[in-house]
């Protein structure tokens, strides 16, 4: 049985974890603290950290602690699941570290590059295990999708493109796995207040949402097939109370391919395409709006996909987790540090790029 804990409240995501903690029997949820902002928010409203606080605190019958620190040194936990903003991920991982406390991060990995390579450093000193959990990597269909991408029945890749977004992680509509009400209506003052509308604190539309345009492009090329340029660009056009960008794009250059990233707040999110589309030199692979794979040759004809079984492990990063553990089974490749920190050496040089206007080389070290 692993014990653990979860530190931080302000991602909304906390909600879907602890459910899924909660719900593996190899797992077992012991505490959990937050990580306070450096100002008070100004709302209290559905998944903004003090209603993700209510909400388990009271879903789990535990009472939050009110420093992390304690928590861990009282609960010795097996390993921490961090959901706290993005700029405090590595303080939160050396404290976990000094204590041989695995941890897992949600997704990015960090603000920036060298934000994870210092991630990686702490891990290294102290010998504990970090993974990095993507909602996406549990979704069946899109290793039904890769496994046709791989088997080479549309020809080889050339173009994989992604859009992704929403009105905003507390914008209006907002609905987020874990919990079934969509998001209250908030003033621009209270989100303005929370940490997702501030550069400083790693939010904005690039590291929440844009992200993941980049990882879709890395998952489905192998170790040798590395990222060499990307041109990006990013603004602010509906949010004029934060100082982070609303909507991203992006294009990355391969030796033998590319790809399109996009990531809006600024769109509902039942608008946009369920999946990546890869398209190859002898058709297409994209997800319909039943979260059905779709296969369609050069002529635009629809074609039958290869018979395909999902791993029981393939369920949620707890779940996962245990598998792995109990089996010695390799863990996916896509939770792994390294893998985390090729994509955020990506992440990293898009955003140079939206800042710099130019094209930026993606460095390899």
């Amino acid at each position: 049985m692993f014990k653990a804990v979860i530190i931080g409240f302000a991602h909304m995501h906390v909600n879907e974890i602890a459910q899924y903690i909660d719900e593996c029997e190899d797992f077992t949820l012991v505490g959990f603290a937050d990580v306070p902002p450096e100002t008070p928010e100004k709302t209290e409203s559905r998944y903004t950290r003090a209603w993700n606080i209510k909400n388990n605190a009271e879903k789990y019958n535990l009472t939050p602690y009110d420093d992390y620190k304690v928590m861990l040194d009282e609960l010795s936990p097996d390993i921490a699941f961090i959901l706290c903003d993005n700029a405090n991920k590595p303080k939160i991982v050396e404290e976990c570290a000094k204590r041989g406390v695995n941890v897992s991060i949600e997704k990015p990995m960090s603000v920036n590059l060298d934000e994870a390579l210092k991630i990686k450093e702490i891990v290294d000193k102290y010998g504990i295990e970090a993974v990095v959990n993507w909602p996406v990597v549990w979704r069946p269909y899109l290793h039904k999708q890769i496994a046709a991408l791989e088997s080479g029945m549309v020809g080889k890749l050339i173009k994989a493109f992604y859009i992704n977004g929403h009105t905003g992680p507390l914008g209006k509509g907002a609905k987020h796995r874990g919990v079934t009400e969509k998001a209250q209506e908030m003033t621009d003052t209270e989100r303005a207040s929370t940490w997702w509308y501030k550069n400083e604190t790693g939010g904005g539309a690039f590291l929440d949402i844009g992200c993941y345009g980049c990882f879709f492009n890395e998952w489905v090329r192998d170790n040798d097939d590395k990222p060499l340029y990307v041109t990006a660009f990013s603004g602010n056009y509906n949010h004029p109370y934060m100082n982070a960008p609303d909507n991203m794009a992006g294009i990355i250059e391969y030796k033998d391919s590319f790809g399109v990233v996009e990531g809006t707040w600024t769109v509902p999110q039942a608008s946009l395409p369920k999946g990546p589309v890869y398209m190859c030199s002898e058709g297409v692979l994209y997800c319909d709006e039943n979260l059905e794979v779709v296969a369609m040759n050069i002529y635009g004809d629809k074609i039958e996909l290869p018979h395909f079984d999902i791993h029981p492990a393939i369920k949620n990063l707890p779940e996962h987790y245990a598998y792995c553990k109990k089996t010695g089974t390799p863990l996916l490749k896509t939770v792994t540090l390294d893998f985390n920190i090729r994509l955020m050496r990506l992440i990293d040089a898009a955003m140079k790029s939206a800042n710099s206007g130019k094209k930026e080389s993606v460095c390899d070290e």
